[in-house]
């Protein structure tokens, strides 16, 4: 699935992913490909997505994460790369 991180019009990150896994406020989730549609606020946190070459992680501060059949996009305010 396709996975994009853009924070105040920056792309973070953009590519294919196996996995992305992220917290909410009510806990951890993952989306998986061909998962349902869906929207969920991020906790100030990392966001981890899984690529064929390897995990990538990313601190988000304050962003929403959107789920469609195309994959991942992830909005936020703030998204720092890890390392």
């Amino acid at each position: 699935m396709e996975c994009r991180i853009i924070a105040c019009e920056r792309v973070a990150f953009s590519g294919k992913a196996e996995g992305v896994y992220a917290r909410s406020p009510e806990g951890w989730f993952g989306v998986l490909p061909g998962h349902a549609r869906a929207a969920f606020t991020l906790s100030d946190s990392p966001v981890r997505v899984i690529t064929p070459e390897g995990t990538r992680t990313f601190h988000v501060k304050a962003g929403t994460l959107y789920v469609s059949r195309e994959g991942v996009t992830v909005l936020a305010d703030r998204a720092e790369a890890d390392g």
